[in-house]
């Protein structure tokens, strides 16, 4: 792990993808045989805003520290879940959840409606996949049952902290170049994609 990615400046731009590798074989008269033979993982594209010289020099080092895609960081999603739950900090699991769960008990909303929604992204303590919430959720006492995609990747244990906005994700870059561009104005410009990785 080689830090956790500057938050100022803030991203200009965000090119945010789904992964999940599949084989697909279809036969000539239309029949198709599927299969997973991955796991889910995201990857995105950042793009940073014009820059003067000593900001681009830091991002530039910070990325350049990484080794190509040897090294992995940490990066913040730069917007916030649109549920209405999304600056809680005390949301937790409710009772212990197997690897390849999809719903997941949990508690400690203050709010009802919309407590999470459909697309916010989430992450458990104990392990680095960020997952993304598939149905919107209403609490009932605090409690509700979180639907995600994909299926817990790990187990997470009963009381186990949940983070319900602008998650951290472990990732790494996706090529070993790195580069910025500069004008006569004297403002950079730096992008780069990043995938994630499950440590």
């Amino acid at each position: 792990m080689s830090g956790t990615f500057p938050t100022s400046p803030n991203f200009r731009a965000l090119g945010f993808q789904d992964n999940r590798p599949t084989l697909i074989n279809q036969t000539l008269s239309g029949k198709r045989q599927v299969r997973q033979i991955g796991g889910q993982y995201f990857t995105f594209t950042v793009s940073m805003p014009p820059m003067q010289q000593l900001e681009a020099q830091a991002i530039f080092a910070f990325l350049q520290k990484q080794k190509g895609m040897f090294e992995t960081f940490l990066i913040g999603y730069p917007l916030n879940n649109k549920g209405v739950s999304h600056s809680e900090s005390d949301i937790l699991v409710n009772g212990a959840q197997s690897a390849g769960d999809a719903d997941i008990a949990s508690d400690g909303f203050s709010h009802t409606n919309n407590a999470l929604r459909a697309g916010d992204l989430i992450k458990f303590a104990n392990h680095s996949k960020v997952y993304m919430v598939t149905d919107d959720i209403t609490a009932s006492g605090g409690a509700a049952s979180i639907t995600i995609s994909p299926p817990l990747v790990a187990a997470v244990a009963d009381n186990e902290a949940i983070t319900v906005n602008k998650p951290q994700f472990t990732v790494y870059l996706s090529t070993g170049e790195i580069s910025y561009s500069t004008d006569a104005s004297g403002f950079y410009s730096i992008s780069f994609e990043v995938r994630e990785v499950v440590v």
